[in-house]
């Protein structure tokens, strides 16, 4: 299979130290009312998504795609971002105040911004490009725990946890008023995780304590 440079690149940027910060691939921002979702794909394979109403982050999820997935998305953003044209917009009539604001990282004009109302016309690779953005936040939202789940979860001494940002945890300590202390493997730096705060830092719940 031909790769690009820019998969090469992002290659390159994954394997590289951990110190390195992954670079963006491409960002989507949809206003829509209060709510505002976020969802963007980075080239060490991860999917961030959050959601926000009125300005305050209400979820937080991240996904990192095998490999094999991750360059299917990066060949078809690629390759849709290199067609797009000048102006993939044909028809920018909307009804409402919401907007879509795209970022793109990759293709001949990057980096690039497009903004359009969530029912504009467009052309097929700009299609494309939402059309993978879509199902990029999907699977994002659908494997990961809900805070709905989490709240439903009673953590106790020992429990062992996902991390959203990668990795594994124990809990350590369970104190007053819902105040959870995570401790990280390999590491064991220890994390204060206030009330109300565990669906924006744990991601599903691996070994509960018998």
């Amino acid at each position: 299979m031909r790769v690009s440079p820019f998969a090469a690149a992002a290659l390159l940027v994954a394997l590289a130290a951990p110190a390195q910060a992954p670079v963006p691939v491409a960002e989507r921002i949809v206003s829509h009312g209060r709510t505002t979702t976020r969802t963007s794909l980075f080239s060490n394979r991860m999917v961030v998504v959050s959601i926000s109403e009125d300005g305050v982050q209400g979820v937080l999820r991240s996904l990192t795609l095998p490999e094999d997935q991750y360059f299917i998305y990066l060949k078809i953003l690629e390759e849709a971002a290199r067609e797009l044209g000048e102006e993939p917009v044909s028809s920018d009539v909307g009804t409402s105040q919401d907007r879509v604001e795209l970022r793109l990282h990759i293709g001949l004009a990057a980096p690039r911004t497009l903004e359009f109302p969530p029912m504009a016309v467009v052309n097929l690779p700009l299609s494309q490009i939402t059309g993978a953005l879509n199902d990029l936040e999907t699977v994002t939202l659908a494997s990961s725990l809900s805070a709905e789940a989490l709240r439903g979860w009673q953590p106790r001494r020992g429990d062992r946890v996902e991390l959203l940002a990668g990795g594994f945890a124990r809990v350590a300590e369970v104190l007053e008023e819902g105040i959870v202390v995570l401790e990280y493997e390999v590491t064991y730096i220890r994390q204060i995780v206030p009330a109300g705060g565990l669906d924006q830092v744990v991601l599903r719940v691996v070994e509960p304590t018998p």
